[in-house]
């Protein structure tokens, strides 16, 4: 349960009420992360002038899509026919470690991992491509996960969020 607008009511949680709380985008470009700053430019319909008084600077680095802000969790607000996202681990333990993905796709996707399994070594990185398909336009936000379980017994957990909207 969550805790609604009104004093003392609660409504059934969803994906979206867990978390660390709302982010402050001014203040979290101070000091300004590049990665935060590429995902503002990234916005579509960013107006380039807010964000040079903002931080001082132009835009003149993005993210190919907003959903490739490295975070813990992927969120693609309006998915369109398929779209391919990436995200990047670093092994910073002193042992190689092969992990194993699995996937449990939101309602209305389908969900690829390329590679499906790799090998890290110490201090090394791996991209994982994670493309969504759309099978069925739901109009709402669905949710699945991904779960990638090490050879060391690590195991991590990527949330996913997904509004199927089209097919084409």
């Amino acid at each position: 349960m969550a805790e609604g607008s009104e004093l003392g009511s609660l409504y059934n949680s969803t994906h979206f009420d867990f978390g660390a709380g709302l982010v402050s985008a001014t203040r979290a470009i101070d000091p300004r992360p590049s990665f935060i700053f590429s995902f503002l430019c990234s916005l579509p319909n960013i107006d380039r002038f807010t964000i040079k008084a903002v931080t001082g600077a132009w835009c003149n680095q993005s993210l190919s899509h907003p959903a490739n802000l490295n975070l813990p969790s992927v969120t693609v607000s309006s998915l369109v026919k398929s779209l391919t996202v990436q995200r990047s681990f670093k092994n910073v333990g002193n042992k190689s470690e092969t992990y194993l993905s699995s996937v449990v796709r939101p309602n209305g996707t389908t969900v690829n991992l390329y590679p499906p399994w790799f090998t890290v070594a110490p201090l090394g990185s791996q991209v994982l491509d994670i493309e969504f398909n759309v099978i069925q336009a739901m109009g709402q936000f669905s949710f699945g996960e991904i779960v990638l379980t090490g050879s060391l017994n690590h195991i991590i957990r990527i949330p996913l969020s997904v509004r199927p909207v089209s097919i084409f």
